[in-house]
């Protein structure tokens, strides 16, 4: 019996023309599909599971296994014809010994090398690649992280970013170190870490030259020498702040906010009279917070007290609560106006963030646990909790800033705090916490009998 030859073709070897292709399917299970040209050798279709399809060319090289591949371009766009003659040049270029992907490598290589000769200040330029990245992808704080960079890194702006070395970030490290700054050094090498890691993503550079950094292990010497990351003001302290701050206009009203909300002390800088001030509380949107947590503080009487001496430094340009003093814009220019406060209270030297811990330290002397403490001042909650719970525990919140609020106006009232901590000393889930282990009692008792 004869057999015709025609017949013995596997079903993926056809004549391909525009109709045979959109006629065909991807078989089932499979997440890609070549179907070789009988006219042509060498000349298929990929067909993959996203519905794609592009013409190739296979071929084989000397000295090396397996089969390559060339992409000629998409199908229907690049259709029949185009490819037929894209496939012969490069059936030609092969038999001349000729990668066909040779041209193509040849282009990558180079436009590798033209961004790794970019400079380093055309990265980070204001409006630059760096930070149209940042804002784009709507990262809180852009504006320190390019700061940090253009500060610590000016010496070498203008070095191709390929070839800036991991001694050089490391030295410009090291001179913020020794004038004292540790945290200012830590941050630079943080943000540089997440340049380099940009750099490599979007093809400036090959490789991260801080990858698998490791900072020296402290000794026990330094660890008994190192002075405690910030403090908390105490109560005489408090009482000073709160008077000084009363005679130094938009900021001395914006450092007492600090105080009674716990804000990190760029977020109050941001609210707005419409926008964020509501009827029981002052929001703050996660869009511009640290941690991207949503953050309210109620408004209690000394809270009002505060919005009401606010409104006397309102611009008629601008709808900020605590509007800059020069330009009624965005507050800033902390290190100067909290220089001043210390001197005007003439108290220790202490940075804003320490009005949030004392804020804390108040809470937790009010009887408030540090899960409740974290949630006021906008802090994640630990482990699992903050995939699981998703209560905002609005209630206990507000009795915890209620209970911080009646602690300091006693305080700047000049009456002693004692009494305050003993009626503010019970939790209020300690009641609820005493019931369910009485209930507990009880079922354990039933159960033995």
């Amino acid at each position: 019996m004869e057999t015709n030859g025609k017949d013995l073709r596997p079903e993926n070897h056809l004549k391909l023309t525009d109709a045979a292709i959109r006629a065909s399917t991807l078989p089932s299970g499979k997440s890609q599909h070549y179907l070789h040209d009988t006219e042509q050798p060498g000349l298929a279709i990929r067909m993959r599971a996203t519905g794609g399809r592009t013409w190739v060319y296979m071929f084989t090289k000397p000295g090396m296994k397996g089969t390559q591949r060339k992409t000629l371009g998409a199908w229907p766009k690049f259709n029949e014809k185009a490819a037929r003659q894209a496939a012969t040049i490069a059936a030609a270029e092969v038999v001349k010994g000729v990668d066909p992907n040779d041209a193509k490598r040849e282009v990558m290589r180079q436009k590798l090398a033209d961004k790794q000769c970019t400079t380093l200040a055309i990265l980070i330029i204001e409006d630059g690649p760096y930070e149209t990245s940042l804002t784009g992808r709507q990262v809180v704080n852009w504006k320190p992280a390019m700061s940090a960079l253009r500060r610590g890194l000016k010496d070498h702006f203008d070095l191709a970013i390929g070839e800036l070395t991991r001694r050089q970030i490391m030295a410009a490290v090291d001179k913020i170190t020794k004038t004292g700054k540790r945290g200012a050094a830590k941050d630079l090498r943080k943000h540089t870490h997440t340049l380099l890691e940009w750099c490599v993503g979007e093809g400036y550079v090959e490789h991260n030259v801080l990858a698998g950094y490791r900072a020296p292990k402290e000794t026990r010497a330094q660890r008994v020498g190192r002075r405690t990351k910030g403090r908390a003001l105490i109560d005489e302290e408090i009482i000073k702040v709160w008077h000084a701050s009363g005679k130094l206009g938009a900021f001395g009203q914006l450092a007492r906010m600090c105080l009674l909300g716990g804000p990190r002390r760029s977020e109050p800088t941001m609210i707005e009279w419409r926008k964020h001030i509501m009827d029981d509380r002052i929001t703050f949107d996660a869009a511009w917070t640290k941690m991207g947590l949503h953050h309210d503080v109620p408004r209690t009487h000394l809270v009002d007290e505060v919005l009401a001496a606010a409104k006397h430094f309102q611009r008629a340009t601008s709808d900020y609560v605590f509007p800059s003093p020069k330009t009624g814009g965005q507050m800033s220019g902390f290190t100067k106006m909290v220089n001043r406060l210390i001197r005007e209270a003439g108290v220790a030297k202490f940075t804003m963030h320490d009005l949030r811990r004392s804020l804390r330290t108040i809470m937790s002397r009010c009887g408030y646990d540090n899960e409740i403490q974290r949630l006021c001042v906008g802090q994640k909650p630990r482990g699992i909790d903050q995939v699981y719970n998703h209560d905002e525990q609005w209630i206990i919140r507000k009795m915890a800033f209620e209970a911080a609020h009646d602690y300091i106006a006693e305080l700047v009232g000049a009456k002693r705090a004692g009494k305050v901590v003993r009626l503010q000393r019970t939790n209020p889930l300690d009641p609820i916490k005493a019931e369910l282990l009485g209930r507990l009692r009880e079922h354990y008792a039933a159960g033995a009998a």
